[in-house]
Formats: C-alpha cells, sequence, structure tokens
C-alpha cells in the first residue's frame, strides 16, 4: 500500500488576498497560494472564509503547499489549474 504522506488534513486559520493560511493536524502552518485562476474569484473566496467560521478540515498538499482540488471543491471548477 502506497501511503501519501505529503496529503494532510488542514483547518484554514487566515484568509489574504493572494494566500489561505492552513494549520495541519500536528499544528504546522502551510501558506497556500490561491490558484492564479481564482484569485479575484469572490465565490472561491466565499468558500475559504465559509470554511475558517466552520472549521472544516480540508485535504491540502503539505509539500506542494497547494489545495487538493478533488471531493470537496464545487464541480465547476474542477478543470482549473490548482
Amino acid at each position: 500500500m502506497n501511503i501519501n504522506l505529503n496529503i494532510v488534513s488542514a483547518k484554514i486559520v487566515g484568509v489574504r488576498k493572494q494566500q489561505i493560511i492552513c494549520k495541519t493536524e500536528t499544528n504546522e502552518l502551510l501558506l497556500i497560494n490561491k490558484p492564479d485562476k481564482l484569485k479575484n474569484d469572490k465565490l472561491f473566496t466565499q468558500v475559504m472564509f465559509d470554511l475558517l467560521r466552520n472549521g472544516l478540515w480540508i485535504p491540502v498538499n503539505k509539500k506542494m503547499k497547494k489545495l487538493i482540488q478533488y471531493d470537496w471543491l464545487d464541480a465547476s471548477t474542477e478543470n482549473l489549474a490548482f
């Protein structure tokens, strides 16, 4: 069984114009740059604030410092390069 240790659960603890600040289950802070195509997307930003307020955990790639796009983002964003 190949387990990818780079994929971790993280909670959003801050939202900036260009970055999402996440904290892993081991309390490691990750600064994740917003995808270029979504930097000015108000709906994406609203979703990030909703996740922040509700304290939900999301999958992130710790090594690449990117959000994992499948299984939780709206299907309309599935063709975007994260």
